[in-house]
């Protein structure tokens, strides 16, 4: 059972959304379901033995350990709001309790770990691809299911954005492109992983954002070399690793415009993201020790970007660096950052030790590896969205602990599992749902009294913790738009004392027309205290 929680927990996060119920169907409902999950993976680690196995693990076991405590200490000492830092901003959800799940998943994968579960890992990421691309083919064709929101291309899967869909698009295809590697001798599998390819492609040209391409060649990249280096065609090695070097270079160039042709990948988001990594870098330089606080950026960004980003969108609001590397240092300072890359260090030293000494193409290994890389290359250029990073923390365990259980010393010595029953999977449920239930409940009830119009339930649905600005603020404007002024005045009012750093809540309430002419004062004046270069505010 506790193996089947190493690939089940990511597919079934990756799944799970709740577009019926919940105001934010993507990112609310995937942390619930991601917190009750990783209870139970808790659960099943106390069960397990892996602290009998310290000796080969007591590296990742303190590097995930020290992840997860300054998590809590950064956020703590940090000026940012508790409740975001705790459950994560409204939009992201990737506060505390995220990470601290992600290193679950981790540790639970690299307990379980070895080639059935490399099988297994790429064999869901398959599976999840087929459904999510499937979803992807009914939007293209105008026959969604649902009435999204939504103002990018129609074609985003399950992630509500067409870049992460585009994303785990390129992920997954890598993980088909693995294992057709692997059958090409059969040709039900044939079918099976390389019809995927066409169709994981088609979803990537109709999102219309270029993110999936880059991965999908990332990962490909990668098993396409460690297939060539088995074969007998391995002595194109050399020359595959100079293709891919010029490559490289020659996207990385292109995107930035310093080639001789007009540039093919550059995007008017290129320049946007560039002014969202300067911002979130200076909160690295100017915290270096313990950071903003876990997503907090968006608190942030306006007091942190420079001119040039202030002049080219003076009222953008950004809750993400769109770079995981920095949102990490940003928000943990350079302690969280530096034990992050010695964690992935840790994973690419792993899959190089399983490299050199096994000559041989592996096709779920390099599956996995190829995956990982795909990851990597994604959270270079975009955010750490829950559906997409638990596959990145899965995968590192999964890579780390792959290479500690085929060394032949760690064969040796077999620890013997605790029996882990259903006692322990309820436990691990209730505890789940007594920590993400309220979150989940409020956002269903925001969903449900903005619908109804009622005045006296939206202001008691956005009172009732844990509280978000943004769904305050939202209703507020709500609120004020209909002709309740005092009411969205109250709310406002409330949004400022539980979220003074917040731009949009001062901004609401500077915008009531019932607001007093000496708090629109302090309110315009914390505007510029909060945004001091929008030139719209002089």
């Amino acid at each position: 059972m506790t193996y089947k929680l190493s690939f089940l927990t990511p597919l079934v996060v990756t799944l799970f959304t709740t577009p019926l119920t919940s105001y934010d169907p993507m990112n609310m409902s995937r942390l619930t379901i991601l917190i009750i999950f990783s209870s139970v993976n808790i659960f099943a680690l106390l069960r397990s033995d892996i602290f009998k196995k310290i000796k080969y693990y007591k590296v990742i076991i303190l590097l995930s350990f020290g992840f997860m405590a300054w998590s809590l200490i950064s956020s703590t000492l940090s000026k940012a709001n508790l409740t975001d830092a705790f459950y994560g901003a409204t939009g992201r959800q990737t506060g505390i309790l995220a990470y601290i799940s992600f290193v679950i998943i981790l540790l639970m994968n690299l307990n379980n770990s070895g080639r059935k579960l490399n099988s297994s890992l790429l064999l869901s990421l398959i599976y999840v691809g087929y459904i999510n691309s499937s979803y992807g083919l009914l939007q293209a064709f105008n026959m969604d299911l649902f009435d999204w929101i939504n103002p990018y291309s129609p074609v985003f899967g399950l992630f509500g954005n067409p870049n992460f869909h585009s994303s785990f698009t390129g992920i997954t295809a890598t993980a088909a492109f693995s294992m057709l590697l692997k059958e090409l001798n059969k040709i039900k599998f044939i079918v099976i992983y390389g019809s995927y390819i066409p169709l994981a492609l088609f979803n990537i040209y109709k999102s219309q954002s270029q993110q999936g391409l880059l991965v999908l060649l990332a990962g490909t990249s990668v098993v396409l070399f460690l297939w060539l280096r088995s074969s007998k065609l391995q002595m194109l090695n050399h020359f595959y690793i100079v293709i891919w070097l010029t490559g490289v270079a020659a996207v990385i160039l292109d995107i930035l415009q310093k080639v001789p042709w007009k540039s093919i990948l550059y995007k008017e988001s290129v320049s946007y993201r560039g002014d969202y990594w300067r911002a979130g870098w200076q909160m690295t330089l100017d915290n270096p020790i313990k950071g903003v606080g876990l997503d907090a950026y968006r608190d942030n960004f306006r007091s942190y970007r420079d001119q040039v980003a202030a002049n080219r969108n003076p009222n953008t609001m950004v809750d993400s660096a769109h770079n995981v590397f920095i949102d990490i240092s940003s928000a943990g300072g350079l302690t969280l950052f530096l034990i992050y890359l010695a964690i992935l260090f840790s994973a690419l030293i792993s899959a190089l030790k399983v490299i050199k000494r096994d000559h041989a193409f592996n096709p779920a290994f390099a599956g996995i590896f190829g995956c990982w890389v795909a990851y990597l290359a994604q959270s270079v250029i975009s955010i750490n969205q829950i559906a997409l990073a638990v596959w990145g923390w899965a995968l590192t365990g999964a890579i780390i602990g792959y290479e500690i259980s085929t060394r032949r010393e760690s064969q040796q010595t077999v620890v013997r599992q605790k029996e882990f029953g259903w006692l322990n999977i309820s436990s691990g449920v209730i505890l789940g749902l007594v920590i993400a239930l309220p979150l989940f409940i409020v956002d269903a009830q925001f969903r449900s009294t903005i619908k109804s119009g009622d005045v006296v339930r939206i202001q008691q649905s956005v009172e009732k913790w844990p509280q978000s600005v943004i769904r305050m603020t939202l209703a507020a404007k709500i609120l004020r738009e209909g002709g309740f002024a005092e009411q969205a005045l109250e709310i406002s009012s409330k949004a400022i004392v539980l979220f003074p750093n917040n731009f949009e809540a001062w901004q609401e309430l500077y915008s009531n027309p019932n607001t007093r002419e000496e708090i629109r004062l302090k309110a315009k004046g914390m505007m510029k205290k909060l945004d001091p270069l929008n030139p719209n505010l002089d």
